[in-house]
């Protein structure tokens, strides 16, 4: 499918591509996730705020699709068309694993069907503090953003985006959370650390040899920024400091992202504001180790709330995704 965003007389943004995860037979609905880049800027400034988006589906015809959310934090927007059309859901895998083999599928311009094979990299580089992002070992196909990542059985287990510095996919698991948080309250609640952090375990085996010989440490995530005015610095993480997450069985950022997303169900149903993890930290300058309780706040917004830059003005141009 293509989805055009028409502004006034504008040209292309971008082309994108997208899958459809929901089919509502009796209604004749389909609900489609894509790159939320497809609606929005890096900010979350819609394109256009009369939004209106063309869609071209697999067989060439043509449909109007509307926009039902987005979350530029995941980089996600789900949007939805109707008509009668033989669309099929595509079968969910069950998690990821790093050195995972992996298939990245997109639709160039003519709809035709791109395939770019690679891996699950063995390698962490949050941007921008999103550090569920995984990297891929393969570009993927031109006009591939938002496209599936699936593996050797054909299941679909995330989708990929065109990031700096490399090709990057978010895992089907964070996905179905959002999308279930999105259809029971209509918004998301996810996790403000205020850090952005690497993990130990995919750290170069010098440096985890150099931790665990140094200072006993086999496990937990390094910090690599740390927000100002964060809850982070407030409680004097630094940058440097290797923190262990206690009570939490996760050794990757994605897993613990994973974690963290799901305590936002206790947000959105009013049980709490914030959540209180246990956290140990290690200052590896002044060697020294100290327990601290760490409270995880939550936002919904849909638009970016940790970082300000720029707005980009993409006005009178034209936005695409391929699906």
């Amino acid at each position: 499918m293509a989805f055009d965003d028409f502004a006034d007389g504008g040209g292309l943004i971008s082309r994108c591509t997208g899958i459809v995860i929901g089919w509502d037979g009796a209604n004749k609905r389909a609900k489609i996730l894509t790159a939320a880049s497809v609606v929005c800027d890096f900010n979350g400034e819609l394109h256009n705020p009369a939004l209106k988006l063309s869609v071209s589906m697999p067989n060439k015809t043509t449909t109007e699709g509307r926009l039902l959310f987005y979350n530029v934090h995941y980089g996600i927007a789900l949007l939805e068309v109707m008509g009668d059309y033989k669309l099929e859901v595509p079968s969910f895998g069950s998690g990821t694993n790093y050195g995972q083999v992996i298939f990245a599928l997109g639709r160039g311009e003519n709809m035709s069907l791109m395939v770019s094979h690679g891996t699950i990299s063995w390698t962490d580089y949050p941007v921008l503090l999103r550090n569920h992002n995984m990297f891929l070992s393969c570009d993927i196909p031109e006009g591939g953003s938002g496209g599936p990542v699936v593996d050797h059985g054909g299941n679909m287990i995330g989708i990929a985006f065109v990031e700096n510095p490399g090709p990057v996919f978010i895992s089907i698991k964070t996905i179905m959370t959002c999308m279930e948080m999105w259809d029971q309250f209509s918004r998301v609640a996810r996790p403000l650390l205020g850090m952005q952090l690497k993990s130990v375990e995919l750290l170069d085996v010098s440096i985890q040899e150099e931790l665990c010989r140094d200072y006993n440490i086999t496990s937990g995530f390094i910090v690599s920024q740390v927000l100002v005015d964060s809850t982070a610095e407030k409680l004097g993480i630094r940058r440097g400091d290797v923190i262990d997450f206690q009570d939490i069985d996760c050794s990757t950022l994605s897993q613990l992202e994973d974690h963290l997303l799901s305590l936002g169900w206790g947000y959105l149903k009013g049980m709490h504001l914030t959540v209180d993890l246990k956290v140990e930290v290690h200052n590896l300058f002044d060697s020294y180790r100290e327990s601290i309780t760490f409270p995880v706040q939550f936002t919904d917004a849909s638009k970016q709330v940790e970082i300000k830059d720029e707005a980009v003005d993409h006005t009178r141009r034209l936005n695409r995704c391929n699906l």
